[in-house]
């Protein structure tokens, strides 16, 4: 009897529909549901009506959804500093579809908020909510993927900012990675890209482990636990601010918020006439080699293997840079194809930002974002009416 009042919680939340997926889960936790709040609110006039409910509760879930037709985003901020002065409780805040980038999400993140559900799929929804209501919750490096910059946050505080902001241009766009033999740098590679593409603001992307290595999951096995999530249902893993799947979660990822797919084929010796196929049906295609005569048979196989299709990119590794002209020059069709990569020690440290811009940019529109606030020493001298 101690224990279950021990573990006894309750929750709240605020949706414009009713959530059995919310409930489900709650109650799967023994946490008890107080009220659901089903209509579109004003979070501040929520707040004043509903405070002494707060301070008897333990979550407040709060969806975006619900709460965006009648609060805006400043209001939003304001109202949940109010909340976390004067509760003692976990806010989840659930905004479907957001990514790196999302403003809203930034500045919450700001405020010592680390429990955000964005899934736009009821599996991940599910295992991001389990997540949330765990006794520690999600954590710093779970969400360090919505941490802004200082200087945007200095919007708020009346001064000028200018700062690149990214637009998908195609829904999704795919990316299939491979190399022409094992170990010799794909999956690298191909980390490296979903790493690049994650810093981009609005722009959301994954890795897809799209072979039967399974080695993505040596990132999990040995790595700090409190730095990385591995969502088995689904196959995710969350580490350094990138979202990586493992083959069997692929069906979920199409459903999902992503701009970019990064599929890693791994080596091209390795794949069926199926798998070649669906390497060549990707929007974007890298092969992944190497330059010394023992690998070039390796090369070789994948130019039969590719038939006819001119639009690959071959990425090269750990050729000398007085040789590289020579072998670009050699490359036939495929010269302006021709990339030389630097070395990466650390694929979750961008590199090669010169040629993943050229090839990424076609992709994404890159425009600014604007804020001026009326000079403040301007005001001082404005002549009274």
């Amino acid at each position: 009897m101690e224990e279950d009042e021990k573990t006894y919680q309750k929750y709240i939340y605020i949706s414009n529909k009713v959530n059995p997926i919310i409930e489900e889960v709650c109650k799967e936790n023994k946490i008890h549901l107080v009220n659901r709040y089903i209509n579109d609110y004003s979070l501040d006039s929520f707040l004043q009506t509903e405070l002494p409910i707060l301070n008897n509760i333990d979550f407040l879930i709060i969806d975006y959804a619900a709460i965006n037709k009648m609060t805006k985003d400043n209001d939003i901020i304001t109202t949940v500093e109010k909340i976390r002065r004067f509760c003692e409780l976990r806010i989840i805040f659930i905004l479907e579809g957001a990514g790196k980038g999302n403003t809203l999400l930034g500045r919450l993140f700001y405020l010592g908020i680390y429990n955000f559900i964005t899934a736009t799929n009821d599996i991940l929804f599910k295992e991001e909510l389990e997540k949330t209501l765990t006794p520690k919750g999600m954590n710093f490096a779970n969400s360090v993927k919505f941490q802004l910059e200082n200087n945007f946050l200095s919007i708020n505080n009346g001064t000028k900012v200018i700062k690149e902001n990214y637009i998908k241009i195609k829904q999704k766009v795919t990316v299939g990675i491979c190399s022409s033999e094992r170990h010799i740098g794909a999956t690298t590679q191909a980390i490296n890209m979903t790493k690049y593409l994650s810093e981009l603001p609005n722009v959301n992307v994954c890795y897809i482990e799209n072979n039967r290595y399974n080695s993505i999951i040596q990132i999990y096995n040995t790595s700090n636990k409190e730095e990385v999530n591995y969502y088995e249902q689904s196959g995710k893993i969350e580490y350094q601010g990138i979202e990586m799947y493992l083959q069997s979660g692929i069906s979920e990822i199409m459903n999902d918020k992503y701009d970019f797919l990064i599929f890693d084929f791994g080596s091209m010796q390795d794949m069926n006439d199926s798998e070649v196929n669906n390497f060549l049906t990707k929007d974007i295609k890298f092969i992944v080699s190497g330059t010394k005569s023992w690998e070039l048979p390796g090369l070789f196989g994948c130019f039969e293997k590719i038939g006819n299709d001119k639009n690959i990119n071959f990425i090269f590794n750990f050729t000398k840079k007085e040789d590289r002209q020579f072998f670009k020059n050699n490359m036939g069709d495929f010269k302006g194809n021709t990339m030389f990569s630097e070395y990466i020690d650390n694929p979750f440290v961008v590199a090669n930002k010169l040629y993943l811009e050229r090839i990424f940019n076609p992709f994404i529109l890159n425009t600014d974002i604007k804020e001026v606030k009326k000079n403040k020493f301007m005001q001082l001298f404005k002549k009274k009416e």
